[in-house]
């Protein structure tokens, strides 16, 4: 599976359905979403993630924030409640679009195309804050493990960075299907059964390879905590994490 690929797909959740995609609750399929209501999810998971990160200790600044997976900007607009500035960055032109249609927060919040495995349009130590949710999850393991290093990258020493990502599924039988998702024989599958419709791709990454992965690139994992945002077929966490202040003194 290519970028290209993972942005074809998500261009077409864009065109067809683009707020049930983004939060795929069964009753908010065709269009049923309500836009103050959908918007009202992000204000409400911003503030109790700020709370979260303030009960543990952590005090980012208030500056500058990224949200990557920004789709049309749920949680966009609601980091730029809360932050000075807050950048949005997608796959998908057609969500981005929207997001630029639903932004209420003018220059304050800006939105960027990015079709390339990294963040290099930003430099390093650039955000207080760095959040994803529900977003890694639908792309294979080695693209989410290059974001992963990339957040901590564009991170500022004393940033804060948080992010979701599943564990596996639950059933052994969808443990074993997961082996083939990245596959050409499992892509050819799809598009016999799908068509030319988009698919909501799911993936994970083991926990303890999650946390060895930050820890090798300078991260500090302050808390992994279990989160519910994925659906009931996997188990998710929620990672909580700075930089590692020796690594930044060596």
């Amino acid at each position: 599976m290519k970028l290209q690929d993972i942005q074809a797909n998500w261009d077409k959740f864009g065109a067809n359905d683009p707020l049930w995609s983004i939060l795929a609750w069964p009753d908010k399929s065709g269009h049923r979403w309500q836009i103050e209501e959908f918007f009202a999810t992000g204000v409400q998971e911003i503030a109790e993630v700020l709370a979260t990160v303030a009960a543990l200790g952590l005090s980012p600044e208030r500056g500058r924030a990224l949200d990557f997976g920004c789709g049309v900007g749920r949680l966009t607009q609601a980091l730029a409640e809360h932050f000075a500035e807050v950048d949005g960055v997608d796959i998908s032109q057609a969500m981005l679009t929207l997001a630029a249609h639903y932004n209420r927060h003018g220059a304050r919040c800006r939105y960027h195309l990015n079709e390339t495995a990294d963040l290099t349009r930003f430099g390093d130590g650039t955000f207080d804050f760095v959040y994803s949710s529900i977003t890694l999850q639908h792309m294979p393991p080695r693209f989410a493990r290059a974001y992963l290093r990339e957040f901590l990258r564009v991170l500022k020493p004393q940033g804060v960075l948080v992010f979701q990502l599943p564990d596996r599924p639950r059933q052994w039988h969808r443990r074993l299907i997961q082996r083939l998702r990245p596959t050409r024989l499992f892509r050819l599958y799809q598009r016999l059964r799908h068509g030319d419709r988009p698919v909501m791709d799911m993936f994970g990454i083991p926990r303890p390879q999650v946390v060895a992965w930050l820890i090798a690139h300078g991260g500090h994992v302050v808390a992994v905590q279990p989160d519910d945002s994925a659906d009931r077929y996997w188990t998710s966490f929620r990672y909580i994490v700075t930089k590692n202040v020796q690594t930044l003194s060596v």
